[in-house]
């Protein structure tokens, strides 16, 4: 098993703690914080109704991939819950578990999001980028949310109870989406062709292909999103898709973002699959279909590797105006009901 798989040494050394847990027809996936430690031992505490732990029910299994532990299915069993050693401590409390055993996806284009880094506030950014995606059809999205402050809570909130939003990790959108992007919320993708829309992109590929590429062009965002909702002009003139067109001229595939059959991929890292089952093969989409934007924060705390700032070697950019005019009539309509 290659070692590397646990990325970045757990990025910030995180201690154990679980997000999830999914119910699928043939295992439990519980998901957790950690993601130094594929392919160590992980026990798998199964408990009742009442959150009672099962007697002579611990199961053995092994981190991997990344921050994930498979657990097998029993009977009678409500919550779960994951330890480090075979003896009686566990992670407290006992996570419920969630339904997912569908014959079919209920969505057909699901977007898992990344985490939120840094003190800004994140509800403008985070209505401009839903309501972006919204308008290529994506249905649901699953956000991994560790902090986040409470005014953009308010807006997460009212997508969670408009039933196309939860909060959740990677891994967890199998079977209950048929396509996944992954992505951040400071990207945003783009269709170039008008007579080709993403759902026709995605229905189109063979069944062996389990995962498309496409790759990203970096927007300088050299300002933060406001702190709170003033009026509504102040809000429409923030949106990143009209504040910040400084644009690299540069598609890179170093930065590249995927579209996947979660069914099809066997370790999911964080904007690619790693692995992919027998038979199933990766492609990239051509640059002149569609492609990713970027808007990436210029301050040198807040960016990893920010050579890409200087020099000449920019244009600026925006979206297509009727798109652009779609956009922000959609996160007008958002911003209005939740902060107006």
């Amino acid at each position: 098993m290659r070692q590397n798989w646990s990325r970045r040494d757990n990025m910030f050394k995180s201690e154990l703690r679980l997000l999830n847990a999914y119910l699928y027809s043939d295992f439990i996936a519980v998901t957790t914080t950690i993601q130094y430690k594929t392919g160590q031992p992980a026990y798998c505490r199964y408990f009742d109704c009442n959150q009672v732990e099962i007697p002579n029910s611990t199961w053995q299994s092994s981190f991997f991939p990344l921050n994930t532990v498979y657990c097998v299915r029993r009977a009678g069993v409500k919550f779960v819950s994951i330890s480090l050693e075979n003896d009686e401590n566990f992670e407290k409390p006992p996570i419920p578990l969630i339904y997912r055993v569908f014959e079919e996806p209920i969505h057909e284009i699901g977007m898992c999001v990344g985490p939120f880094y840094g003190p800004e506030k994140r509800w403008l950014t985070l209505i401009e980028f839903v309501e972006h995606m919204r308008i290529y059809e994506v249905s649901m999205f699953y956000f991994t949310i560790f902090d986040l402050d409470g005014y953009s809570r308010l807006a997460l909130d009212e997508y969670e109870n408009q039933g196309i939003a939860e909060t959740t990790v990677i891994q967890t959108d199998r079977s209950h989406s048929k396509w996944v992007i992954n992505a951040d919320i400071d990207e945003r993708f783009v269709m170039l062709h008008p007579d080709l829309t993403l759902s026709g992109l995605l229905s189109s590929q063979p069944e062996n292909v389990g995962e498309l590429n496409f790759q990203a062009q970096r927007i300088q965002k050299s300002q933060k999103s406001p702190e709170k909702f003033v009026n509504l002009l102040e809000a429409i003139a923030n949106l990143e898709a009209l504040k910040f067109r400084k644009t690299a001229k540069t598609k890179i595939w170093e930065s590249s973002k995927s579209i996947y059959r979660p069914e099809k991929v066997a370790v999911q890292t964080y904007h690619h699959s790693h692995l992919q089952y027998p038979e199933i093969i990766v492609k990239n989409v051509p640059r002149d279909v569609a492609y990713f934007r970027h808007y990436r924060v210029t301050s040198v705390s807040n960016s990893i590797g920010n050579g890409w700032i200087y020099g000449d070697n920019f244009t600026d950019t925006g979206l297509e105006s009727e798109l652009e005019k779609l956009l922000v009539h959609r996160v007008a309509n958002m911003v209005e009901h939740v902060y107006g």
